[in-house]
């Protein structure tokens, strides 16, 4: 009898070490190893003021707070200044775009089949950007390629701003003089210009 609980100890023994061992295993197998350390984050609150200025003349500049386009005849342009200041106590690296090209007829109760038939003053209306920073230019591209079939176009990629300094980005929109009567009655409008500074 005692041979008997003896022999019963001993397998129940070496069960429960069986046991631990695969239980063990089965930890190691199924268990991930977490990372309590995620990366850090650093927000940096930027402070930069901009004022978009525009022109007939390139010459005498208002501020304005809208870009559109629908009384134009071949030739016209509209010359634009976005006066940019960095009030960081670092420099910023500041991006501009033209978002939300909205095209229509300027009068719903004149002709519109020039509309109607897909014409676009983004074919004929050419950008020429530059700032008072680099050398950085688009000369003469129509807003049609600009855009790429997109909805914004990029007027400025990157500009460089100094600490506490102002600049300035210049742009100009300029109806193809070679435009004819079948873009008449046209309007193009943009809804936001967007600037974004970055920590430089």
């Amino acid at each position: 009898m005692i041979k008997k609980r003896l022999t019963l100890s001993l397998v129940a023994l070496v069960g429960s070490v069986f046991l631990f061992i695969v239980a063990a295993f089965a930890w190691f197998a199924v268990t991930e190893v977490v990372d309590l350390m995620p990366n850090i984050v650093r927000i940096k609150d930027i402070d930069v003021d901009a004022t978009l200025y525009v022109s007939s003349d390139n010459i005498n500049f208002s501020e304005t707070n809208s870009i559109n386009i629908d009384t134009a005849v071949p030739g016209d342009s509209w010359y634009y200044k976005l006066v940019v200041t960095n009030n960081n106590t670092f420099s910023v690296s500041t991006h501009v775009t033209l978002q939300g090209l909205n095209e229509s007829f300027r009068d719903g109760t004149a002709d519109t089949s020039n509309f109607l038939a897909g014409k676009s003053l983004l074919d004929i209306t050419f950008l020429d950007a530059s700032n008072s920073v680099n050398a950085e230019v688009i000369i003469d591209q129509s807003l049609d390629s600009l855009a790429a079939g997109g909805d914004s176009i990029t007027t400025h990629s990157s500009v460089d701003i100094e600490p506490m300094t102002t600049v300035e980005l210049y742009f100009s929109l300029t109806i193809s003089s070679a435009a004819g009567n079948d873009y008449q009655n046209l309007s193009l409008s943009i809804d936001n210009l967007f600037v974004m500074s970055t920590d430089g």
